[in-house]
């Protein structure tokens, strides 16, 4: 496969380019990787094992699960995922002493240096937690409602937390892109071509102009689709301002070419189960990917679909499946021609992750 990229435009942090010359597998990992698997900073609050956020004081209308939830919604504004774990801690100590609400928002955060108990400045915590470009307000966390008199007080929250570094596969919250998305690159002289055809019998219908328009709209937004460039793709990624748009996506390649280059450890240190098939075809083999999913599954599958049924013609079955969403492991059947031992397989996988991974590297090189 030699992939091209064109069509590249970027219009605020919304950002386009058309990947060419690749299989539909390799595009789907990327946006699967994109969606689920970059690092970012994050404050986990999602079981009290594992809780980061510690509130010794909330009484506010919302109870501290709600809280934590929320402060784990906040994006964290630091590509360098090393300084702040284990070294800072987020802090926050409100208490409402007016006769009007106060909304505690990110500006109120405060990030103490656990080594030397210094704070840092407040631009630098702007950084980190900055204001909507759009707006320039910065994000909603709570409310404290004021004292009632002079025996109710104005409601007060106080609360520590801890950085980590987690993927939006361990939750969604921790995304680092609001939109990421491919489709087929639509073949514009082949759609026009049929839609000129169809358009003629329309006319000779009898059709208004007014309903003639209303079918080349119909046409536009569904038959149209039906007629595409082959293995070509149009992306949007917008990212939510943690990293740029191009980091992303280069980052999302090294995150698959790692993955690929593990499991070439693991096949070389003979660690990858490969198991005889429990099935009628004959000279059968299932590989079990352990912790991997349709991201990685389905590229492999197609390498060696495409090297050994499509070319060499040594296979007789080629295919991959992941038998429940909640297993950690996934499967490729491989069926041989003739008989095959498990030798030959692990080393037709070996090859078949070296070419995936020099795909993605070419891609990473073209952004």
């Amino acid at each position: 496969m030699n992939p091209t990229l064109s069509n590249i435009s970027e219009e605020g942090d919304v950002y386009k380019f058309t990947l060419s010359g690749v299989n539909v597998s390799l595009a789907n990992a990327i946006r699967r990787t994109i969606l689920s698997d970059i690092q970012t900073l994050t404050f986990y609050t999602e079981n009290h094992k594992e809780n980061q956020c510690n509130i010794s004081v909330n009484t506010t209308r919302l109870h501290n699960e709600i809280l934590k939830h929320r402060l784990s919604c906040i994006p964290i504004h630091e590509k360098d995922l090393a300084i702040l774990p284990g070294n800072y801690v987020l802090e926050l100590d409100m208490q409402n002493d007016t006769e009007n609400m106060v909304i505690v928002t990110t500006e109120h955060f405060r990030i103490r240096n656990k080594a030397n108990e210094n704070y840092l400045t407040k631009d630098e915590v702007r950084r980190i937690f900055p204001p909507n470009a759009k707006t320039n307000m910065f994000i909603d966390f709570a409310r404290l409602r004021p004292k009632i008199g002079d025996n109710i007080p104005g409601e007060q929250l106080k609360l520590t937390a801890e950085f980590s570094v987690h993927t939006a596969k361990d939750n969604s919250m921790f995304n680092v892109v609001s939109k990421c998305a491919y489709g087929n690159t639509i073949d514009v002289v082949k759609a026009n071509s049929i839609w000129d055809d169809h358009k003629e019998k329309l006319v000779s219908e009898e059709m208004t102009k007014d309903e003639i328009e209303m079918q080349e709209r119909n046409f536009r937004i569904l038959d149209q689709q039906r007629h595409f460039v082959p293995d070509s793709f149009d992306f949007v990624v917008q990212t939510l301002g943690v990293f740029d748009n191009v980091e992303i996506i280069k980052k999302a390649c090294i995150v698959l070419q790692n993955k690929l280059v593990d499991m070439i450890k693991s096949i070389d240190s003979d660690t990858i189960p490969i198991l005889n098939s429990e099935t009628t075809m004959d000279f059968s083999f299932d590989i079990i990917l352990e912790n991997e999913d349709y991201t990685l599954g389905k590229v492999l599958e197609h390498v060696l679909f495409e090297n050994y049924y499509t070319r060499d013609k040594i296979l007789t079955f080629c295919g991959f499946k992941k038998f429940h969403p909640h297993n950690q492991e996934s499967t490729i059947r491989l069926a041989y021609v003739q008989n095959a031992d498990k030798r030959m397989v692990s080393q037709h996988l070996r090859v078949a992750c070296i070419e995936a991974s020099d795909v993605f590297e070419k891609i990473f090189k073209m952004f």
